[in-house]
């Protein structure tokens, strides 16, 4: 253990204070928590820090990835001795921070109950987030990723074989490799989805073939055309139409008797009108629009093929279109992430044999400290092979 370069400066210079003396021997407890409540992800990943760069002794006891927390409820409980700890506060905070992400993605999925909803979001962060924001998804409970990156990492720590997870002691289910047919791929086929589509067909033919209508702007004809050249091969279609522009044959304005039809079945008759009111009609995906292209396969024959929607789908949207009963079968979403601020304070310091509450004034009247944690990790001193709990 020493100094490291990921580490906030001020806790280097601690360490440095403290090196060679004896109270780099002292025994502390730390204690972990966020103001904002949240769903555990990346306990993991702390447990196996704190055991590579801890000498020892040193015990953790928390929750597991995949736990529920509250605001300034103590998740977690380091103790060791404070020379061995104090550089690790920055790191370990920072692999807890997509616990929200993880939240917001079961509350996704909650919301949608049996819709598969997609991680998509690698496009908007940096390349070395996307391996954490797909353990982020299936800890969140998403049926899979966009990224082969991502998805490696996820089988490592949770797969069970044949693209099935298990997250702590939940079921084992499935998490897949999604990915459609580009809209550039579409461009680079004279602008013809079907052509595409039969180009993709025929290079990657293992990959249910999922056609995407709305490069040309005529969903209702693409679609149509869809059914006609690929019939029972056609898994599934996907909607993606843009901001800017109405689906073809839809509408800006309300049309009552999709209202109607909708209401009439409605669980809660007024969230689903205010999702109507925000998401029915106009541009982009709307609710009008899955509804016409489930009506349209349907009336080709083709209840087989499934729908598949993305653009702009966050929780507020997700819950809109599942209060409709929207007849979307997959969500793809990057609209999800979102990032947790974990604080780290000493609880308490081992004096004159026996602990001794000490931390900031005021701090320890907002904690909630569990009455026990299990342990994740217990290591005696100098040990080398850790006694770790998989959390």
């Amino acid at each position: 253990m020493g100094e490291l370069e990921f580490a906030d400066e001020y806790f280097n210079r601690s360490y440095r204070t403290v090196q060679g003396t004896p109270t780099a021997d002292q025994p502390v407890v730390y204690g972990v928590f966020c103001r904002r409540s949240g769903l555990l992800c990346g306990v993991q990943d702390v447990v196996e820090v704190v055991d590579a760069h801890c000498a020892g002794p040193v015990i953790v006891r928390g929750l597991s990835d995949g736990d529920r927390y509250g605001p300034c409820e103590i998740v977690l409980l380091i103790e060791g001795p404070f020379g061995q700890l104090v550089v690790l506060e920055t790191v370990l905070l920072g692999l807890l921070s997509l616990s929200a992400a993880a939240a917001n993605m079961a509350a996704m999925c909650e919301a949608v109950g049996d819709v598969p909803v997609v991680d998509m979001s690698a496009r908007h962060y940096p390349p070395e987030l996307i391996e954490r924001i797909a353990l982020a998804a299936a800890v969140g409970g998403a049926a899979g990723t966009s990224t082969r990156a991502g998805h490696a990492v996820v089988m490592d720590r949770y797969g069970t074989g044949h693209d099935r997870i298990r997250v702590g002691q939940r079921e084992s289910r499935p998490f897949k490799l999604y990915g459609s047919i580009p809209h550039a791929l579409n461009a680079v086929y004279q602008g013809d989805s079907i052509a595409s589509a039969r180009a993709y067909r025929e290079r990657v033919p293992e990959v249910p073939l999922t056609v995407t209508l709305d490069f040309e702007g005529r969903e209702r004809e693409v679609c149509a055309a869809a059914v006609q050249a690929f019939g029972d091969q056609l898994a599934a279609v996907r909607l993606d139409v843009p901001g800017n522009r109405v689906h073809q044959g839809g509408h800006d304005r309300p049309q009552r008797a999709l209202e109607m039809r909708i209401l009439s079945q409605a669980p809660d008759r007024a969230a689903a009108q205010q999702a109507l009111d925000r998401y029915g009609f106009g541009p982009g995906v709307t609710i009008e629009s899955v509804y016409a292209i489930r009506d349209l396969l349907d009336s080709l024959n083709a209840r087989h093929t499934k729908i598949a929607v993305s653009s702009g789908f966050d929780l507020e949207k997700v819950r809109a279109f599942k209060a409709c009963r929207a007849p979307m079968d997959t969500i793809g979403t990057g609209s999800w992430v979102d990032f947790a601020t974990f604080t780290s304070d000493i609880l308490r310091v081992f004096e004159d044999d026996r602990w001794v509450p000490r931390c900031k004034a005021g701090r320890r009247e907002e904690l909630i400290e569990p009455d026990s944690l299990p342990v994740l990790l217990e290591k005696a001193a100098g040990q080398q092979s850790s006694e770790c709990t998989n959390p």
